[in-house]
């Protein structure tokens, strides 16, 4: 006898369950847990399930409940937000919900309930989960014959079948010729000889028609959709006559009688395909497709007008009519009623759209059966509104004739749109006589190259493109860096190729998402799933480009939209690509609340090849950190003011939070209330602000990260930042941006944005950025905002950098209830999902501060000003380690007040925050063999607090492959050893673009200013924003006034001599001026000035060498050049004796500074190696419509193979 012991031990498994499991936990809730603010507050919890979980039926309920009267502003908030009582006790909703696979309880209630006529919060209770066995399970034979047995979709019921065995393993289309058509509507169709001699056939008695047309596909994952949406199954066709007869679907459905029309929003077309084959068709016979196909009558009791051509949002899935009636005003809709009864009746629905109240009578067949109102005001969120109504009189079919005729006439209010009428009849209408009527011919569209995506291998990544595969080359860049660099495994699918496996080759969103799932099914473990989705491509709002905005685009060029119903609103529309990521069973009806994100997703919001190789050029050079420095250790928050300082709170907390998690990073906070607003003609600004975030833009973050009011246009209701800056930054150091604020990035809109300009600009911006589609609301921004960052700043257990596609997945499945849900939906990411910031993965110990051991609590370490300070450390467990170190020495903390500039300061206190805003040393030295020590001198200006300082510490190893970090606040700051002072302000000495400049000399309009500055004690540069910054004052104008105390940076290993730098904005032509000044530690000022006069024009100075000559197997080309901080074009020439150039490269972009190198492999633009013997090179150099080509030079190649 065989024993099978697998069954055993599910059969054991089953009979434990059958007792009664309980788990428990107490809590106590805070006041923070239960205040009451613009939201009614929820208690969550999640815990893991095990993967048996489908043999037990899982709850949880409260036990000793404590209660606690609740205070009266909350109570007021609460009535503000309903009118509704709360119940006595907790509403528990307990469900299940998937992520990867992997099933965990989800316990949610809010703690406000009315008690004894009081308005309370829970204060306390025991969670108790209770499991039961689950009776509806079925009995243990049926069960284990299911694991010992595949089945088959043929022979047993949908969810038997594996769900790796729900797909094909081949496409059909992988072989053969194949042609595309189409059908506008659902019923009979006839394949004519003329159709299929177009399509290419020759033999139409051998053609093959394959698909299911144009339904718009269930979202909701099931394992029967999954089957029969799979690949493409054979239509049987039959003869009728001298017709050949098929039932094609178009994009509308009925789902059953009684029902509102389903349109596939997508396209509005069916689409199918036709094949010749050896073997005979799938002949049938008329009835037989109707049994096939038992919907028929259902299609056949309905009519429809619909033209879809109107838009009021620009964003969801309901269009209207391009005409709109006034007041007055009527529209007439006819139906043809021929093939209906006589006594045939129907019931009218109809839906219309105004920019609010509008009273429309319908009037059929002369006679008015009621009028349908829509209600609502516009507002700056909502553009109008939609009602739709079925009206529940029977109309009779018209005697005096063949027409049913609808008029609808707006009696009052606004203007309207019609979005559809559909007739409801009694009965189906007549069938046609196949034999005799014209029937209609599909329309050919195209001949299809052969295909077999269903045979992909699995994947770690899958990068969709448009149909026109315009950006496939830049895809593929992607794909070969990715699988190089990260050896992940990487898919690139076009999207029509998707439609035609995966949706019957009609436009469906549902498409991108099966063709995941079906990667997904098949996965033997988590690690064989994908874990990227990267939708190569822009979208727009109108998938069908019906629209006026829409219609000059092509559809082949753009990815689909995954747009919500909402069509009026813009706190509730979205635009959601986290739809394609939900892959468990049952998922895609409630996304994110228990519709989980099974993939990380990110977005190239491009449409052409040059802004896709912007974005892959930027993910690249970033991954590889080329031009990785200490920038990447700097992260900076902004908060816009008012609201009762409740932008700069969130912000500030969630930079805590940074603070407190990874003390390591230096956080700046730069929070609009704690400047200087300025009133001008077009409203209030924040001068200063914006030139601190320029600057730090110019200079470099880890992450830049805003939180506030925005638009697609603008920062915040001062204007802090505009559209224009994010399009005109030239910064090569690229932070990710993170705007948690309204609109910044509505990406399927046709205008620009910041969010796309960010990314998409070629000298600059950002290299990556999460940003919002929709409007958004702060309190639920927040908990994004904080997950966000928890996450991003996190590592995977194999110890590398949790990629920022992934840490979006995990704070976005963090949302627990519906507002949080669609909140979280509506922020997307432009940027490689697979790309990980550049965070450090080794550790800086600090040894000793002063000559006393940071082991030794004993002895306290003390930062006096005017003091030396020695700083010595090591890398932890790497000895080997070896490359350049930042420190960067901060003072204690200030308790900092902001200005209260609000006009609603009445309402609330001026905001408080905590902030390091003194810099005691900045500067760079180098590790050798893992080991370090800084010098310095402590300026006069600290805050002489005796609270502890920080600092942190960052370096990177010289190949570029190693970033480490480290910090410490072992040590206070306070008390002085000035020494009698010398009065002598520092030496200063300043240039413009190069060291060559003369004073009085012709620069370009966007000189690169440096100062240089010695001091013999020590140079400050605290930037105590006491009359004490490093200043930069243009033409002796305010508001060209700047402060270079964060650009400064002292010299390898000195405290005495250091520089700082300047981009400066463009000038006009002609004479200016500037004036520099500088403090020593003992706060002794200089001054420097120069004059200079900028020249339209000016040419560049170049100069070209390279490293290896003669080279043997490559070499690289040193540019030096003057042009540091402005756009340049570089090319690069190698040309023979004769003057024929055989090899030429030209890059483009910001230099961060001179000079410029370009390696090449000695290999010319034919692809072959460069030959042994003499060659000539030079460069020339762009800029600002200036040319200077350089002095050819020689260079000998040797045995080069």
């Amino acid at each position: 006898m065989k024993i099978n012991l697998r069954a055993i031990y599910i059969i054991m498994c089953l009979c434990l369950t059958t007792i009664s499991a309980t788990a428990q936990k107490f809590y106590n809730l805070t006041s923070d847990d239960v205040r009451v603010d613009s939201v009614v507050p929820m208690f969550t919890h999640t815990e893991a399930l095990p993967s048996t979980y489908r043999d037990s039926v899982y709850s949880f309920e409260i036990a000793y409940p404590e209660y606690a009267e609740m205070p009266r502003a909350d109570v007021g908030n609460y009535c503000r937000i309903t009118d509704v009582l709360p119940p006595a006790t907790p509403t528990v909703e307990t469900r299940i919900t998937f992520d990867r696979k992997r099933p965990s309880l989800f316990v949610s209630f809010s703690p406000v309930v009315f008690r004894e006529g009081k308005y309370c919060v829970l204060a306390s209770f025991m969670l108790r989960r209770k499991a039961v066995a689950n009776d509806d399970a079925q009995d243990i034979t049926a069960r284990i014959s299911r694991i010992n047995s595949p089945l088959k979709a043929s022979d047993t019921n949908y969810s038997s079948v594996e769900p790796k065995d729900r797909y094909a393993k081949r496409s059909v289309l992988r072989s053969g010729k194949w042609a595309k058509i189409r059908v506008p509507s659902t019923g009979f169709y006839q394949l004519t000889d003329a159709l299929v001699r177009k399509a290419g056939f020759s033999n139409p008695s051998k053609v093959k028609i394959y698909g299911y047309g144009g339904n718009l596909q269930n979202e909701v994952l099931t394992a029967a959709d999954l089957i029969n949406c799979d690949d493409l199954k054979e239509v049987p066709t039959a003869k009728v006559g001298d017709k050949r007869v098929f039932y094609g679907r178009g994009p509308v459905s009925w789902k059953s009688k009684s029902a509102i029309r389903t349109r596939n929003h997508y396209s509005d077309y069916g689409y199918y395909f036709l094949t010749e084959a050896t073997k005979e068709p799938r002949y049938t016979t008329i009835d037989s497709i109707q049994s096939l196909n038992p919907d028929i009558p259902i299609y056949n009791s309905y009519q429809l007008h619909e033209v879809d051509a109107y838009s009021y949002l620009q964003g969801g899935r309901h269009f209207f009519d391009s005409r709109q009636v006034a007041v007055g005003d009527s529209m007439v809709v006819e139906f043809d009623n021929s093939l209906y009864p006589s006594d045939a009746q129907y019931l009218p629905t109809v839906a219309i759209a105004a920019a609010g109240y509008s009273t429309v009578r319908v009037i059929v067949n002369g006679k008015s059966i009621g009028t349908v109102d829509v209600k609502g005001n516009v507002s700056q969120y909502v553009s109008g509104f939609r009602i739709e109504k079925k009206f529940t009189t029977r109309c009779s079919r018209s005697a005096s004739s063949d027409r049913e005729r609808i008029v609808l006439k707006v009696e009052s209010g606004n203007a309207m749109r019609l979005d559809f009428v559909q007739l409801e009849w009694s009965s189906p209408r007549g069938e046609q006589d196949l034999t005799t009527a014209t029937l209609p011919v599909p329309e050919y569209v195209y001949n299809i190259t052969n295909q077999n995506h269903h045979a992909d291998p699995q994947a770690d990544m899958v990068i969709i493109i448009p149909t026109s595969q315009k950006l496939l080359a830049q895809a593929e860049r992607l794909k070969a860096f990715h699988e190089q660099h990260d050896s992940l495994r990487v898919n690139i699918v076009p999207a029509d190729e998707l439609f035609n496996e995966f949706s019957s080759g009609t436009p469906d969103a549902s498409a991108y998402r099966h063709y995941l799932k079906m990667l997904y099914d098949r996965a033997t473990d988590e690690a064989d799933q994908p874990k990227y989705l990267l939708l190569f491509g822009g979208s727009v709002w109108d998938n069908r480009m019906n629209t006026t905005e829409c219609s000059r685009l092509s559809a082949d060029d753009y990815l689909l939209a995954y747009e919500d119903e909402d069509s009026f609103d813009k706190r509730v529309s979205c635009v959601d690509d986290g739809f394609y990521a939900t892959l468990d069973d049952g998922e895609g009806s409630r996304l994110l609340v228990n519709d989980k994100m099974d993939v990380a997703v990110g977005r190239f919001p491009v449409t052409n090849e040059i802004d896709a190789k912007t974005m892959v050029d930027k993910a690249i050079n970033y991954a590889t950190n080329a031009n990785g420095g200490s920038w990447q250790n700097t992260i900076f928050f902004m908060g816009d003011d008012g609201d009762a300082n409740d932008h700069m709170s969130k912000a500030n907390a969630v930079a805590d939070q940074v603070i407190s998690a990874h003390p390591g990073y230096n956080v700046k906070k730069v929070m609009w209330d704690a400047y200087q607003m300025e009133p001008t003609a077009s409203g209030n600004t924040y001068p200063e602000v914006t030139k601190a975030i320029q600057q730090q833009q110019s200079q470099g973050a880890l992450i830049m990260s805003y939180v506030g009011h925005g638009s697609e246009w603008q920062f915040s209701h001062e204007n802090v930042l505009h559209i224009s800056d994010f399009s005109t930054f030239k910064n090569t150091n690229l932070p990710m941006w993170l705007t948690i604020g309204c609109d910044f990035g509505p990406f399927d809109r046709l205008s620009d944005n910041i969010g796309m300009n960010a990314v998409l600009n070629q000298q600059g911006g950002a290299v990556a950025i999460l940003t919002s589609a929709r409007t958004v609301y702060s309190d639920r921004n927040a908990k994004l905002h904080s997950a966000y960052m928890r996450h991003v700043l996190s590592y995977e257990a194999n110890g590398k950098p949790r990629t920022i596609g992934e840490a979006l997945r995990l704070a976005k499945n963090e949302a627990t209830t519906d507002q949080l849900a669609l909140n979280s939906r509506q922020y997307v990411l432009f940027g490689d999902p697979a790309m990980s910031l550049n965070l450090p993965t080794v550790k800086i110990v600090v040894d000793s501060i002063c000559g006393v051991a940071l082991a030794d609590k004993t002895q306290e370490i003390r930062l006096k000003a005017g003091s030396l300070v020695t700083v010595k450390g090591h890398v932890d467990n790497m000895p080997d380690f070896n490359g350049g170190v930042t420190m960067f020495v901060r003072d204690s903390r200030e308790t900092i007040t902001c200005r209260h500039n609000a006009e609603e300061k009445n309402d609330y206190s001026a905001f408080q925050y905590t902030d390091r805003t003194k810099t005691i040393f900045n500067g760079v030295n180098r590790i050798m063999n893992g080991e370090f020590n800084f010098t310095f001198a402590v300026p006069k200006d600290i805050n002489y607090s005796d609270e502890s300082g920080l600092i942190t510490l960052w370096a990177i190893n010289d190949e570029h492959t190693a970033i480490a970090q480290g910090y410490s606040d072992d040590f206070i700051v306070g008390g002085s050893e000035i020494a009698a002072n010398d009065s002598i302000g520092p030496s200063i000495y300043c240039y413009l673009n190069s060291p060559s400049f003369q004073n009085g000399g012709d620069v370009n309009p966007t000189p690169y200013f440096v100062a240089e500055i010695t001091d013999r004690d020590g140079i400050n540069a605290s930037g105590a924003g006491i009359g004490h910054d490093m200043q930069l004052i243009i033409d002796d104008r305010q508001d060209m006034t700047y402060s270079l105390n964060d650009n400064f940076m002292f010299d390898f290993g000195s405290y005495t001599t250091g520089s700082t730098y300047y981009y400066l904005p463009e000038l006009d032509e002609g004479e200016h001026t500037l004036q520099f000044r500088a403090w020593d530690i003992q706060n002794n000022m200089s001054v420097a000035r120069l004059r200079f006069n900028v020249v339209k024009g000016q040419k560049p100075s170049v100069s070209i060498s390279c490293t290896d000559n003669p080279a043997q197997s490559n070499t690289s080309f040193i540019i030096a050049h003057d042009r540091t901080g402005s756009s340049i074009d570089v090319t690069v020439e190698v040309f023979d004796v004769g003057g024929r150039i055989l090899w030429s490269q030209t890059d483009s972009g910001i230099t961060a500074a001179s000079p410029y190198v370009m390696s090449w492999n000695l290999t010319g633009s034919n692809g072959a190696p460069l030959q042994t013997g003499v060659y000539l090179y030079r460069v020339k150099l762009r800029s600002e419509g200036a040319v200077r080509t350089s002095k050819a030079k020689k260079l000998i190649i040797v045995g080069n193979k």
